[in-house]
């Protein structure tokens, strides 16, 4: 699997536009994300999960600070609170046109219970680049209120890590990478030490995000030349070139 000399040069020279330009515009059910319940979302797979295990400089940054951190619906904290579990797929994903970037619903709550200070993502959205950084974004809420400067870009991974090889394999019923590494964006991680008292700092390693796409989509994914709509061709193939949609699809053991 090899992106062209064209194509990568049209994902580089979109970069600044997509990262600039490109809002969240799909219709979301309230407080519950990406799609009203009972809509198929076009997304990589049919379903799946994903499980970050968060690093421990950030548990430990939590714990100093004195931050309550929770997850919401539909992810869920598991293994003792140092990972969040989240399930995947059309039911829950949505991919916006034409940015390709793509609706994750819920998120978490950090709550600093000394200073009374809620801080909350109900909602984040992933841009997958085939070239550069990959992020997260978010437009938090600071005590029920969005934040007044709008999305903010939360950690950056790297699609070519991800689909580095023996990494991404058959696992969990599915095809996916075993880790990719998130790390803290610069913006974020200032944003929380101002609301929160923490003193995180950007580049910090956040977690590493196992994920495995089960089952073809019922609809296609859409296509176009912009860096998100590139980057989902790449993981797209990726998972169509090793037969992860060919595989049994049992629910991961263990969450509950």
């Amino acid at each position: 699997m090899r992106l062209t000399r064209a194509a990568l040069a049209a994902g580089g020279t979109l970069l600044a536009t997509v990262l600039l330009s490109t809002q969240p515009t799909q219709a979301a059910a309230p407080g519950r994300g990406c799609l009203a319940e009972g809509q198929i979302g076009s997304y990589l797979s049919k379903e799946g999960s994903a499980k970050a295990t968060f690093s421990t400089e950030f548990l430990a940054e939590l714990k100093r600070a004195g931050i309550r951190f929770e997850t919401l619906d539909p992810i869920e904290m598991v293994d003792g609170g140092t990972a969040a579990w989240m399930p995947i797929g059309e039911r829950y994903d949505n991919i916006e046109t034409p940015s390709g970037r793509v609706c994750y619903p819920g998120g978490f709550r950090l709550v600093n219970d000394e200073t009374g200070v809620t801080y909350e993502i109900d909602t984040f959205w992933v841009l997958f680049a085939a070239m550069g950084d990959s992020k997260f974004f978010a437009t938090p809420a600071v005590n029920g209120q969005p934040r007044p400067d709008g999305e903010l870009a939360m950690v950056n991974f790297s699609v070519p890590q991800a689909l580095t090889p023996g990494n991404f394999v058959p696992h969990n019923g599915g095809i996916g990478p075993l880790k990719v590494v998130l790390s803290m964006d610069r913006g974020w991680s200032a944003d929380l030490n101002k609301e929160l008292g923490t003193a995180f700092r950007g580049g910090m390693h956040w977690a590493d995000l196992d994920i495995a796409w089960q089952g073809p989509p019922s609809r296609p994914i859409p296509s176009g030349a912009s860096l998100g709509m590139l980057g989902l061709k790449t993981m797209s193939d990726a998972i169509q070139g090793h037969g992860g949609f060919g595989l049994p699809m049992p629910r991961p053991r263990g969450i509950f």
